[in-house]
């Protein structure tokens, strides 16, 4: 007979997206069980190495911000990223970028975003065991490695699922009221439900290795070293990551054309060619994969108590390494509706913010991320680049000069993407109350907004972080004191909303905070606004917890 648990909250995958969703339930005190294939401390892919500024604010609230961090590259380690021909060749052009030791510096492209946890290079090799080490510290949360999840039905009621104890066998039943599916591209769950994949299906394929070599770092030289060498020449196309700064190394390299399988581009020659060295470097090969870069959306994200997020909801190139982010962002969205129904504060249609909330969303930031591809092709122009790159003489350095002019406007934004982490607004939730149209944004630039939909831009209140300020659903922030807020605390108290009162200084931007008062959510996001309280009171607390349209 199969063994039962039972949980409220059952989610597929320990990557980050599962367990950030794991970890923002049991901060409610909600019950959650993690079903993972892998062994516990089992490696993850090195493949992200970004975690941007959204994601380090939401890393801030789960207590763990510093030792993401800290992870990884050495304090005094640059994060630059560099356009060359090889790491040994012609530098095109640089973005500066500061090490850990610069960050209070000036002078680097993010050093004006408005947040308390600017972007952090870091490689998921570290992020990882950071994230289960904290959800391990959740007593609301059991962790089953070495667990597939096989199959699973659903009724109104709730989810049984279905696994498979991976070290013998045998056979394992949850119950559950949800269940996510945060397990990856090759999704069981979004398979099991049966959603499409739309978008284009292959935009580029990729080697990518992982190697231990303390030769590399000294190929730099006695320039600046960079976090991201972008590397072009007529030999080859790809870029190199450092991971840990000294001799860890991530190497990727494009496939030159759609039709050539991949073991036809050689992989030691690749990467001496990507390197710009001969055979007397020596390398340890780490791990290896081969990969296709996609632009692929899930039709839907949510099938009644069946969910999906994360790369299992949506799988693009990685520009501006914002695949792994958009996915926290749709488990710590999704978590925080899924654990306000089942504490009973909330309707079970607010459910629907979900998917109207994140799918628009995504679509967004893959078209953005397409879009940067189309810009640097242009750039670099679609064939081989010139050979004339690697030459000596006026004419190659004149060149080099207009390519790299080139590049580096176009990846300012890619590389400095403060539209991605701020600018992005929920539009057609059925949780925000709207005014007028949120301001555009692209991936390099947004302007600051307390439009609802839009996030609270951050500021400072006698030293602390606004958001550390925020209640752990909603929030009244009012900035003029002299505003009577009596009815909405009656009106909430009564229908037991959790929602916390907060009276600060009115931010030195009175163009963007015009009103006197704005209810925020968690994840920062504005829901309401309003110079006083609305005529009906009740019905904005109905509202906020999906029991009742606003007109």
């Amino acid at each position: 007979m199969a063994e039962a648990l039972q949980a409220p909250i059952v989610i597929a995958g320990a990557g980050p997206v599962g367990m950030s969703a794991a970890i923002f339930a049991a901060m409610y005190g909600v019950r959650v069980i993690v079903v993972e294939p892998r062994k516990a401390g089992e490696p993850p892919s090195a493949k992200c190495n970004t975690v941007a500024a959204r994601t380090m604010e939401t890393f801030r609230l789960f207590g763990i911000a510093e030792e993401v961090r800290n992870a990884g590259l050495p304090d005094d380690y640059p994060t630059d990223t560099i356009y060359c021909t090889s790491l040994t060749g012609y530098e095109l052009t640089r973005l500066k970028m500061p090490s850990r030791n610069e960050r209070a510096q000036k002078g680097f492209l993010d050093d004006n975003w408005l947040t308390p946890e600017p972007m952090v290079r870091v490689s998921q090799l570290y992020l990882e065991p950071i994230l289960f080490k904290r959800m391990q510290a959740a007593p609301e949360i059991t962790i089953l490695n070495e667990t597939s999840v096989e199959s699973f039905n659903q009724d109104h009621d709730g989810v049984t699922v279905r696994c498979k104890r991976l070290t013998d066998g045998q056979p394992l039943t949850i119950k559950a009221r949800f269940l996510i599916g945060c397990d990856g591209g090759r999704s069981t769950i979004r398979k099991a439900l049966g959603f499409k994949l739309v978008g284009d299906a292959e935009l580029g394929r990729t080697r990518s290795t992982l190697v231990r070599s303390p030769d590399i770092r000294r190929l730099f030289g006695d320039r600046r070293p960079a976090w991201m060498s972008w590397v072009a020449s007529n030999k080859i196309r790809g870029n190199v990551v450092a991971i840990n700064g000294e001799d860890i190394w991530l190497l990727h390299r494009g496939m030159p054309n759609s039709t050539m399988a991949y073991e036809d581009l050689d992989f030691d020659q690749s990467i001496r060619d990507l390197l710009g060295v001969g055979k007397d470097l020596s390398y340890e090969v780490l791990s290896h994969e081969d990969w296709m870069g996609r632009r692929l959306v899930a039709e839907r994200f949510r099938d009644r108590n069946v969910f999906i997020a994360g790369d299992a909801a949506h799988l693009w190139i990685p520009y501006a390494g914002y695949g792994m982010n958009a996915g926290i962002a749709d488990g710590v969205n999704l978590s925080w509706i899924l654990t306000a129904v089942l504490r009973g504060w909330a309707d079970p249609k607010m459910i629907d913010a979900f998917e109207a909330e994140r799918h628009p969303i995504t679509e967004q930031v893959s078209r953005l991320a397409m879009r940067k591809v189309i810009e640097n092709m242009e750039a670099m122009g679609s064939g081989p680049p010139p050979a004339i790159l690697t030459d000596e003489g006026e004419a190659a350095d004149q060149v080099r000069a207009m390519i790299g002019a080139r590049l580096y406007e176009t990846n300012v934004p890619q590389m400095s993407p403060e539209g991605l982490n701020f600018g992005y607004y929920y539009d057609a939730s059925p949780i925000i109350s709207y005014d007028e149209k949120a301001p555009e944004y692209s991936m390099g630039d947004c302007t600051p907004s307390t439009v609802p939909g839009c996030r609270m831009p951050h500021f400072w209140v006698g030293g602390k972080s606004i958001y550390d300020l925020l209640g752990p659903d909603y929030s009244l922030v009012r900035f003029n004191p002299a505003t009577d807020i009596t009815a909405l605390t009656t009106a909430a108290s009564n229908a037991n909303l959790p929602i916390k009162f907060i009276d600060v200084p009115r931010p030195a931007s009175p163009d963007v905070f015009r009103e006197n008062l704005l209810v925020v959510r968690r994840d920062q996001h504005v829901a309401w606004r309003g110079n006083a309280l609305p005529s009906d009171p009740e019905k904005l607390v109905r509202f906020l917890a999906a029991q009742a349209a606003v007109d």
